[in-house]
């Protein structure tokens, strides 16, 4: 992700994945010229037996932080004016199967969410 832009964020969210498997989200820092763009965390959201806990993460360059993108609540806060973040992120999943209706619901997120209308029309023709 390149945050270039005063107010650029990413929402609280989990990594919904619609593998069988397990999904763990890997995010590696390469650019931070930024004061106040942190990748915040809430522990324990959603459990009835423990309190909340919130933690907030400066991803130097070439930090690392892997988790369980499926079960950890979280977001990135907004870029001030004049500041800089890039983050790589990858996934890695358990099992690779994906059943037919969660395939297709997968690929329409994926094209209406990064790709684009344009996307779900190639080959049709």
């Amino acid at each position: 992700y390149y945050y270039t832009e005063p107010g650029d964020h990413i929402g609280f969210h989990y990594d919904t994945s619609y593998y069988k498997g397990a999904r763990y989200t890997i995010l590696m820092g390469l650019v931070d010229k930024s004061e106040h763009c942190r990748l915040v965390c809430q522990l324990y959201k959603g459990d009835p037996t423990r309190e909340t806990e919130e933690l907030s993460l400066c991803t130097q360059p070439g930090d690392m932080v892997i988790f369980n993108g499926d079960k950890l609540w979280h977001a990135v806060t907004p870029l001030r004016d004049g500041e800089e973040r890039v983050a790589l992120t990858m996934e890695y999943v358990t099992n690779q199967e994906m059943g037919r209706f969660k395939r297709i619901y997968s690929n329409l997120k994926d094209a209406f969410g990064y790709f684009g209308v344009k996307a779900l029309l190639k080959g049709a023709s």
